[in-house]
């Protein structure tokens, strides 16, 4: 099973506990912890390392945009059998605010899962504070399943 998949799983095990998402180094980098998650959304708290930070002491974007999309992949995941694997086919993200260093909380949710594509969406923002930094929309390819 993939390792992230597995995670969610065994959060979902026990809902209301946080629980440490640090099953590949980048969400490990990023300071990744499931906060909540139900069938088709998802809440994830991040505190990006330093070496994520601009010049301007501010969230590299590329880092934004992996936060919202681990936020996008992990809602598909809560619904998905675990056979079934998905890869982003496309990723827009809109910066609204610059992404200063601290703790951020972002939220996935599925718009909706077809056949061959889902689309989900996602928001970031600081964890003390409601004014949203950043947003994304996403597409993911549903893969063949496994053998």
């Amino acid at each position: 099973m993939n390792p992230d998949r597995a995670r969610i799983r065994e959060f979902l095990a026990s809902p209301g506990v946080p629980l440490a998402f640090d099953s590949s180094p980048l969400l490990l980098a990023l300071g990744t912890t499931i906060v909540s998650a139900g069938s088709g959304r998802v809440l994830l708290r991040f505190e990006p390392a330093p070496l994520f930070m601009q010049g301007a002491s501010v969230v590299q974007g590329g880092a934004v945009s992996a936060m919202l999309d681990f936020a996008m992949a992990a809602a598909i995941m809560t619904t998905l059998d675990d056979n079934v694997h998905f890869a982003t086919a496309s990723l827009t993200v809109s910066f609204l605010a610059a992404v200063k260093p601290g703790a951020l909380l972002a939220e996935g949710e599925i718009d909706r899962i077809g056949r061959r594509n889902g689309f989900a969406r996602a928001s970031l923002r600081a964890e003390e504070g409601d004014a949203i930094m950043a947003t994304a929309s996403s597409v993911l390819t549903m893969l063949p399943p496994d053998r």
